[in-house]
């Protein structure tokens, strides 16, 4: 019976102490506080998935972003010192959005592996050609950090913004 009693105690000892220890790093001394924040982006009605959203704040060494889902809504962390947590330190941001057209490649890799320099440099051209074609979802002004019309402020408890592409001068 003592056997088990020490088992147990070992055992409870042992998963309490796991659990003070919890999952992941712990986050720097000097993180800032962050708040639940989403981008929401939209041209009318229809969501826009794969998005990049970028905040740039005006001071600060966090690096906060997010992309897109299938519903067009982006759930905002932020990284400092190779620590990330969901949400914005409260504050105003500029905003970039990024989604460059991603043509279908023709090639393999293995394909492509076995092309010469040229070779690869020709299809990177058609490549880029055949992109350049194709119809944007995103204004190329959005990814222009001095020209984006985007931003938001983040408040301490959180929140939540829309950019609809038919409200903000549509495609170019």
């Amino acid at each position: 019976m003592k056997k088990r009693s020490w088992f147990f105690v070992a055992a409870l000892t042992a998963v309490l102490g796991a659990s003070s220890l919890g999952c992941g790093p712990k986050a720097p001394a000097d993180m800032p506080e962050t708040h639940p924040f989403k981008v929401k982006v939209v041209n009318g009605s229809d969501p826009i998935a794969d998005v990049d959203v970028f905040f740039i704040a005006t001071s600060g060494s966090v690096s906060i972003s997010g992309k897109t889902d299938k519903n067009g809504v982006a759930e905002i962390s932020s990284t400092y010192q190779k620590y990330t947590a969901k949400g914005a330190p409260a504050g105003d941001y500029k905003i970039t959005c990024t989604k460059d057209p991603q043509p279908e490649h023709w090639k393999t890799p293995a394909e492509l592996a076995a092309m010469s320099v040229g070779e690869q440099s020709e299809y990177h051209a058609e490549y880029e050609a055949k992109r350049a074609e194709m119809p944007r979802e995103i204004p190329e002004v959005w990814k222009d950090f001095d020209r984006s019309p985007l931003s938001a402020t983040v408040s301490a408890g959180g929140g939540e913004v829309t950019f609809d592409v038919a409200e903000l001068g549509g495609l170019e």
